[in-house]
């Protein structure tokens, strides 16, 4: 992986987190309090987000740490 690719996928990750913490927030005070519906049909998409922004920002910090090693 190159350095490029690692900086690219550390931003989507930190950008992916940046936004879908906040609407943990968001969904547990409007979603949760108000419909249910809305609850359940954001509860699958709020974890599968997140993880996947945390395993990019994973993948980018291991990239750059393997490219500075080899640089």
């Amino acid at each position: 992986m190159t350095r490029r690719t690692s900086n690219i996928l550390l931003a989507i990750g930190i950008v992916m987190l940046a936004l879908w913490i906040p609407r943990v927030f968001t969904w547990y005070v409007n979603d949760l309090q108000g419909s249910t519906y809305l609850a359940l049909i954001h509860l699958p998409i709020i974890p599968i987000s997140l993880a996947i922004g945390g395993y990019l920002t994973y993948l980018g910090i291991k990239g750059r740490r393997a490219t500075r090693r080899t640089a």
